[in-house]
């Protein structure tokens, strides 16, 4: 599942573009950092928002029309991924140590998608950094997020279609 799509989708009338704008400005500004976006959800409201890039998960809040609040979990802290289910929505909890990140009311399909994408990414990273360091990496000695961030590339040169980028992402996150 896409959900930077899903998250746009289920925004609401009247939201769309506002979120799908939201979700630009972050892409570019993690761009920016050398950091690949690699999934989104919000609340219902659309108030919170929980950004995964292939080096930190960032939950942001809108408190008011100019007031902001922004938590960065760097990937490899993250201790444990809590997700709590209220009828058709959810709570993520993101754990660190000394930090924790709480996002509510996200329906449960784009909860279990983030999970999943956290814990493969963490489980990746587990793998390459317990090999021994003389034993040469898959995927000709580029990791996953290079791999990724090439293929982000690709797609803004209109050489891959968003369909083609999304399929490959997934299979490499392994979701």
């Amino acid at each position: 599942m896409d959900t930077i799509a899903e998250t746009i989708k289920l925004a609401g009338f009247g939201k769309k573009k506002m979120m799908a704008k939201q979700i630009q400005l972050f892409d570019d500004k993690f761009n920016d950092q050398g950091e690949t976006l690699l999934a989104v959800c919000a609340s219902i409201k659309g108030t919170e928002q929980l950004y995964l890039t292939d080096k930190r998960v960032v939950l942001h809040e809108i408190k008011g029309m100019a007031s902001n609040d922004e938590r960065s979990i760097p990937l490899e802290s993250i201790s444990s991924i809590n997700i709590s289910s209220k009828l058709a929505n959810s709570t993520i909890e993101i754990v660190s140590s000394g930090n924790k990140a709480v996002i509510d009311n996200v329906p449960m399909h784009v909860a279990t998608e983030i999970k999943n994408a956290i814990e493969n990414f963490k489980a990746i990273e587990k793998e390459t950094s317990s090999a021994p360091a003389a034993a040469p990496k898959e995927k000709d000695m580029y990791d996953v997020a290079d791999e990724i961030r090439e293929l982000k590339d690709l797609l803004d040169e209109g050489i891959l279609s968003q369909e083609e980028f999304d399929a490959k992402k997934k299979q490499l996150l392994g979701v």
